[in-house]
């Protein structure tokens, strides 16, 4: 069934299995490379996961830049950053050399994660050097980045996820309140992205 066809009540009477699902359960690493990874902000526990994870992918020698994309701004260890500074931040710390970072410190949204990341292609790499981003987020998140992602960013792009975490079991991750919360806002963000045309209608089982 499509998404655009089930009603909020229905998305809301799902099972946290169904809702996992649909959220999580379709994006993985298909252990492909590209010229640049987008590595999207969160608070700031789960940027410097992901920071992580495409500190990974660079020494994997699977992508070449990565831009830290994000401008809400956390406490953090007694200091006020960005989500892009303190994603660069860990980067650096883990070894990814700073002239291959491309901070976008304006987006506030996942739709701006994407035009921004492209105005930062655009303006140091050339968008025709690059054939493959890889999109670095947490699994919950991945399935309305890959959305935006193929909705926003040139056409000429291939684009392939790299889920950042969890790293636990889906049982273990679901009995967590915060997670359910966030299963939720996922299921519901990506309806109403679809049902005001932003992104393409997508498939749900239920």
């Amino acid at each position: 069934m499509k998404l655009s066809q089930v009603d909020q009540k229905k998305l809301a009477a799902l099972s946290w299995e169904e809702k996992w699902n649909f959220v999580c359960g379709g994006a993985k690493d298909e252990g492909l490379s590209g010229e640049v990874a987008i590595l999207l902000g969160s608070f700031p526990a789960d940027s410097v996961l992901r920071a992580e994870a495409a500190a990974e992918l660079y020494h994997a020698g699977r992508v070449q830049y990565v831009i830290p994309s994000g401008g809400v701004k956390w406490e953090y260890r007694g200091e006020e950053l960005s989500e892009a500074q303190l994603m660069k931040r860990t980067l650096m710390e883990k070894g990814v050399p700073e002239e291959v970072i491309f901070t976008d410190e304006l987006a506030r949204t996942t739709i701006e994660n994407m035009i921004g990341s492209t105005l930062v292609i655009a303006r140091t790499l050339k968008i025709r050097a690059v054939k493959r981003v890889l999109i670095v987020t947490g699994q919950f998140h991945m399935q309305r980045s890959l959305a935006l992602a193929k909705a926003l960013l040139p056409r000429s792009f291939e684009i392939s996820p790299y889920p950042a975490f969890p790293k636990e079991s889906k049982e273990e991750w679901i009995k967590k309140e915060e997670n359910r919360n966030r299963l939720d806002q996922g299921v519901f963000a990506l309806k109403r992205l679809v049902d005001n045309g932003v992104v393409e209608d997508v498939e749900i089982e239920i």
